[in-house]
């Protein structure tokens, strides 16, 4: 009876945050204590390589591993809001008449035919009006539409219910993730910048655009960590899963590379003003200023393909993590090269169609923004201000989440973005308070 009597008068939980990605599969659940989020539970499983390309495979996965999350990870409840799974999802602009949201929700499909790599009528449709735009000198809609097919969907919801999960809502990645970020960015000086969130996945990217969390512009990229890995895997004669697992292995190993030369750039980070001339002023420093924790242990990381009867590639040395990196970044070169081709085109479509709310920082999030030099790259060749997109910012010092969760919060976790902002929801008006005292 005491025990009933506790767990009534305990923060009613938010909903779990569901982001099934490619690679991996991340369930979140946050609650509001004292008007700061906290991190309730969280548990993540790794999608197997050899499901990934197999539609039913892949969802078989996910009930089995979601049961298994949620019967460990210690959730409160079964309410979930799912995300759309981004590589299934098409996104397209639209510039349309000005009306009503009723009557354009009933025009879009229509609108919407030809322009998508989908019937509209066979799709579940979602929309943003990204703002109001002159094309002829008539006053227009900028419209972002999302899509995705409706039999696809259909399977993901009867999953889920396999998987024991009460669906109380879906919600797209590009919202869920700059709701998070509204929780996250509280001083007013915030609202006041245009943000490009480069959102690095496994199978592909995206760059979304927003001031205040209002989206002004989304669009799907074709470049991903997949294509980071066949670029190092060709260049280097290894495996994928090799390639892969080198590029981590580099990446966890990266502030060992020059510690000295670590500290001195994050004391530059923390005390230079950010602009076109300091391309990763807080790159490293994350989303606030905290205090970057190097290891003192070296840790020696050998070449996965290096065995006694099968020596290293040439031009690499298993216990030279300089030189592997160099290589390494050397292979991803081309890849990377397209990737900012991409991001600079994405930033010019929404200056020309915004052209009051240039693009101020760069946010990168998703699984590859923990690969640093590669957003140093992005942010230097876009001549921005950038940083590491982390979520845990302003709840990790009341969360009690283990790291056997996936979250390691002595590092910038910014591939959670999605589901801890699945599970936060759009910021409310009754959080403005909190906002001014922050």
């Amino acid at each position: 009876m005491l025990s009933f009597v506790q767990n009534f008068f305990v923060p009613r939980a938010n909903p779990i945050g569901v982001d099934f990605g490619s690679d991996c599969l991340r369930l979140a659940q946050v609650q509001v204590v004292d008007g700061e989020h906290k991190l309730l539970a969280a548990a993540s499983a790794d999608v197997p390589s050899h499901v990934r390309h197999d539609p039913t495979a892949r969802l078989n996965f996910f009930v089995e591993a979601t049961r298994d999350l949620l019967a460990s990870g210690g959730f409160r409840g079964r309410s979930a809001v799912l995300a759309l799974p981004a590589a299934s999802m098409f996104i397209q602009h639209l510039r349309l008449a000005r009306t009503d949201e009723e009557t354009l929700r009933k025009t879009l499909p229509f609108e919407a035919r030809g322009k998508l790599p989908i019937d509209p009528s066979h799709a579940l449709l979602r929309h943003l009006v990204a703002g109001e735009v002159y094309q002829d000198q008539d006053p227009k809609q900028e419209v972002i539409v999302m899509a995705a097919g409706r039999e696809l969907v259909n399977q993901f919801l009867a999953m889920a219910g396999k998987a024991r999960l009460d669906v109380v809502g879906m919600n797209v990645e590009p919202k869920a993730m700059v709701d998070c970020f509204q929780h996250v960015y509280r001083r007013k000086s915030d609202a006041d910048l245009t943000s490009c969130f480069v959102d690095i996945g496994c199978s592909g990217s995206r760059a979304v655009i927003a001031r205040g969390g209002h989206i002004l512009f989304a669009r799907a990229i074709p470049i991903g960590g997949d294509h980071f890995n066949r670029a190092v895997a060709s260049s280097m004669g290894i495996g994928l899963d090799d390639a892969k697992l080198l590029r981590i292995k580099l990446c966890t190993m990266q502030p060992n590379f020059d510690e000295n030369r670590d500290k001195h750039n994050l004391a530059e980070a923390l005390a230079l003003p950010t602009g076109p001339n300091n391309s990763f002023a807080l790159l490293g420093a994350a989303t606030e200023r905290r205090t970057l924790e190097i290891p003192t242990t070296r840790v020696s990381v050998e070449d996965p393909q290096e065995t006694p009867g099968n020596p290293a590639p040439a031009g690499t040395n298993g216990t030279d993590l300089g030189s592997k990196a160099r290589v390494v970044d050397q292979a991803c070169r081309d890849v990377l090269n397209k990737l900012v081709e991409e991001l600079d085109m994405c930033r010019r479509y929404h200056e020309a169609t915004f052209p009051s709310t240039p693009v101020n920082r760069l946010i990168f999030v998703g699984g590859e923004a923990r690969h640093r030099s590669l957003c140093q790259h992005v942010a230097r060749q876009l001549g921005l201000a950038a940083q590491v997109g982390d979520p845990m910012v302003r709840m990790g010092r009341i969360s009690e989440v283990g790291i056997e969760s996936g979250i390691d919060r002595r590092q910038p976790q910014p591939s959670w973005s999605v589901a801890i902002g699945l599970s936060m929801g759009p910021k409310v008006a009754s959080e403005k308070l909190a906002e001014t005292k922050a």
